[in-house]
């Protein structure tokens, strides 16, 4: 597995993904030590709660916060957790088609990998639901949160990160990869949120 699985020219993968096989090795070693029953479902249920669709539901949760605690969640927070969505989706809407890597189900088939949920095959790099758990990090961390709160988001992206390789469907690579995509949108957002009024204001 050293220069990719075998799928045909468009599925190679390059080495940075494939890490000469240790990618494999390791998503497996995480994957099976990740099956006792309160992991499985610890795992199934960070997944479900990370979901990329329920950004709607986390933005609104952040906007009651902020109504109620403004020390707690700044508008900056919510600036940087809205515009930071918009700049990873747009980035992983494009990479996700355009590299169609093969989910762990697929590469290493059904007897090698333990699957907690709905089964993936296909567009494994990079993580959604890691993307968003690090964009909510980041939101937190640029917008100046109280440490308690985005350590315990920190906590929560990477427990995300290793729910998506215990349910099978990420290989270590895509989850890192989702999470510098979402830490990248974070980090611009609150660049653009500086160059505006509201940010020189608040600054």
């Amino acid at each position: 597995m050293g220069h990719g699985f075998e799928f045909g020219v468009k599925h190679l993968q390059p080495e940075w993904y494939t890490w000469y096989g240790w990618n494999a090795r390791i998503f497996l070693w995480v994957n099976h030590m990740s099956q006792a029953p309160a992991l499985a479902e610890t795992a199934a249920l960070l997944s479900s709660v990370a979901q990329p669709r329920n950004f709607p539901l986390w933005i609104a949760l952040l906007v009651i916060v902020h109504r109620f605690k403004p020390g707690w969640i700044s508008f900056a927070v919510l600036w940087n957790f809205v515009i930071g969505e918009l700049a990873i989706w747009a980035a992983i809407a494009t990479i996700k088609p355009d590299m169609d890597y093969p989910r762990p189900l697929t590469a290493l088939g059904k007897k090698a990998v333990d699957v907690i949920g709905k089964p993936e095959y296909w567009h494994s790099f990079p993580s959604g639901h890691a993307a968003l758990a690090f964009l909510l990090f980041g939101s937190l961390f640029f917008g100046k949160s109280p440490k308690a709160i985005w350590v315990s988001a920190l906590i929560y992206a990477l427990l995300v990160a290793w729910s998506r390789i215990a349910v099978g469907a990420h290989f270590p690579t895509d989850v890192i990869g989702g999470a510098f995509i979402g830490l990248v949108g974070a980090g611009l957002a609150m660049l653009m949120y500086r160059r505006t009024t509201c940010g020189r204001t608040t600054g």
